[in-house]
């Protein structure tokens, strides 16, 4: 935060964090699908889920980290948001919910499916993941994909998130600049009762 150029950056630091983790789920899953053997799938779908956990945890917790860095970003009204490469781009609402879109089902649907399908066994996802998903596709929606986004002061918060004081506003920020030093975003876990 530039507070005597009133600018705030559009990106906190997520980028080369998360840059390997986005869109692992859908590649491991299609290559997974790719897999004609039902046999072969059932050998593999131990560790494919595994490995499907692992990103999906990765990925939830970076739009976790999104949602609180717009909070946080937020407070600083009117300022010049630096570094947004979504500016003046032109994409309709299916693209730039394409992935997220993606997760919701694959959280709700799908993962259950193939984990009753081939281990016999109900899977019970980590409950803060939908309202994580559904509440940051609410927010790319409520923000046209950020497209628009200049200003701090143009960025919409969804209702179903807490306002935060400056006390929580400031932890949050730590907590963020923390989990980007330490490369473990997952850590913004820790976030969700603040802002949920």
């Amino acid at each position: 935060m530039e507070n005597n150029e009133k600018t705030a950056k559009f990106d906190p630091g997520f980028a080369p964090v998360v840059m390997d983790a986005l869109g692992q789920v859908g590649y491991i899953y299609y290559t997974f699908c790719a897999i004609q053997n039902v046999k072969l799938k059932k050998m593999n779908f131990v560790h494919t889920s595994r490995k499907l956990e692992f990103y999906l945890r990765k990925n939830v917790a970076f739009y976790l980290g999104c949602l609180l860095w717009a909070s946080y970003i937020k407070q600083f009204n009117d300022y010049e948001i630096e570094g947004n490469k979504l500016l003046g781009e032109v994409c309709d609402e299916d693209e730039y919910t394409s992935e997220i879109n993606f997760l919701i089902d694959f959280v709700s649907n799908q993962l259950p499916r193939d984990f009753k399908y081939y281990l016999g066994k109900n899977y019970i996802p980590d409950e803060k993941y939908l309202p994580i998903l559904k509440t940051y596709k609410q927010f790319l929606v409520l923000n046209k994909g950020f497209v628009e986004c200049s200003k701090t002061n143009q960025i919409i918060i969804p209702d179903n998130l807490k306002k935060l004081s400056d006390e929580k506003l400031n932890l949050v920020n730590e907590k963020i600049q923390k989990a980007i030093q330490e490369k473990e975003l997952e850590q913004l876990f820790d976030c969700f009762e603040l802002i949920f």
